[in-house]
């Protein structure tokens, strides 16, 4: 998690995890209100979700309008449709899922990745990398149109920075 966000929140744990849950889900926060791509959410069934009062999710909200440097993340943040669930059931459209978990310090291990799937002449349909600075932990899911060989994944899991593979 960024080191501003954390600093914001960092005695607010119920703040914390709403503007966990804004960053996880690419939830914008403007003057408005709260958004999932064109759609204003309740703040009651935000706190909901988060399982906190709704005035923790004002009060988080308002924290982020008023800091300029967390309102410039969370003002620009956007929904993406994370379809490696809906891949694992749909074999029909997709045949293999991967996902990565790595150190975030790691470099190159999306073009390894990339490269090790399209040797084995692999299309990756979809690919969605997530950064510990605006998630919880760094990991990356690739979809392809056939199955990954396990070669793919013991190829990755000689890279030093890369803590484990799975292929479902």
């Amino acid at each position: 998690m960024r080191p501003d966000i954390l600093k914001e929140f960092e005695n607010k744990p119920s703040r914390l995890k709403v503007a966990e849950l804004f960053l996880e889900y690419g939830f914008r926060v403007t003057e408005e209100g709260i958004f999932a791509g064109p759609v204003q959410l309740s703040v009651t069934k935000v706190a909901k979700a988060c399982r906190v009062d709704r005035k923790v999710v004002e009060e988080t909200t308002k924290n982020i309008r008023n800091n300029p440097a967390l309102f410039d993340v969370f003002s620009h943040l956007s929904t993406v449709a994370d379809i490696s669930d809906v891949a694992r059931y749909d074999k029909h459209s997709f045949e293999g899922v991967m996902e990565i978990h790595a150190f975030s310090s790691g470099v190159g291990i999306a073009a390894l990745a990339a490269q090790l799937v399209a040797d084995q002449d692999l299309v990756i349909r979809y690919m969605l990398c997530k950064d510990p600075e605006l998630s919880v932990e760094a990991t990356m899911t690739i979809v392809t149109d056939k199955k990954i060989p396990g070669k793919i994944v013991e190829r990755l899991l000689k890279n030093k920075d890369v803590i484990k593979v799975t292929l479902s």
